[in-house]
């Protein structure tokens, strides 16, 4: 279900959110995360978080509880509507202050002063990343500029590094996605191109990522905060503007430790 935008807040409740996150400080630790730059964070006001998605996935909610920690504001992430398909997941989700990833509920969120995450990249850059290296594959996924444009709220571009060190893949993963997206799951031509690899992380024989993705090598991951790129409501483009922000996010990559 949407969120409502005449009530973006409607059931988050922070402490219950902070409270269920709790259980990743055992994945922060494992991955010795660290954030640098939360100071770049607006204590108030709209903002579009973006990142770069890699191998570990699941690292969102370990950036989302260490921003919290950090500026006492809950990003409200922009999660793939998969997780709103059944009862207990959406539950969760909605829980956390996630809501299904639609312009609607990000323009209604932004309205409302809130913080929103979001992965241009998606599902995509997760499975055609490389092992070691970060990869930022936006393509024609230029909605955040869009709204950024259209709102005002700036982009703050926030480096995901080493989040493709977790696993090695050793298959493209498409008769598996096949078999568990449209035989088993049955989700429709929307998930048609999803696939689901063998995996090895921590456990040292190949598993579906599906299944190993719970099991990654204890890689260290560091996020960084970038600078707010400010769209001039005026004259930006959507395309160049987009550009501009995987540009800071590149160099965000690049910049020495």
């Amino acid at each position: 279900m949407p969120v409502s935008p005449a009530h973006p807040q409607r059931g988050v409740d922070v402490t219950r959110a902070r409270r269920l996150l709790a259980p990743w400080a055992v994945r922060q630790r494992y991955h010795r995360a660290r954030l640098e730059g939360a100071e770049r964070i607006p204590r108030s006001g709209p903002a579009i978080l973006v990142s770069n998605h890699g191998r570990l996935d699941f690292d969102a909610l370990i950036l989302i509880r260490m921003l919290l920690a950090a500026t006492g504001r809950l990003p409200r992430a922009m999660a793939d509507g998969l997780w709103f398909r059944a009862r207990a997941t959406a539950a969760i989700a909605r829980s956390i202050g996630a809501v299904e990833g639609s312009r609607a509920n990000a323009r209604a969120l932004l309205e409302a002063d809130e913080l929103i995450l979001t992965y241009p990249g998606g599902v995509r850059e997760i499975l055609q990343s490389r092992f070691g290296r970060e990869d930022i594959d936006w393509s024609d996924r230029t909605g955040f500029a869009q709204l950024a444009i259209e709102t005002g709220a700036p982009v703050i571009p926030i480096a995901s590094i080493g989040v493709n060190n977790g696993f090695f893949f050793i298959s493209s993963g498409r008769w598996l996605g096949h078999l568990l997206y449209q035989r088993i799951l049955r989700l429709g031509d929307r998930y048609r191109d999803y696939r689901d690899p063998l995996a090895i992380g921590l456990i040292p024989v190949p598993l579906p990522y599906s299944v190993a993705v719970h099991f990654p090598l204890p890689c260290r991951i560091r996020y960084r905060v970038g600078a707010p790129v400010k769209p001039d409501t005026h004259l930006s483009a959507v395309e160049p503007f987009a550009g501009q922000v995987e540009d800071a996010l590149r160099a965000l990559v690049a910049s020495p430790q």
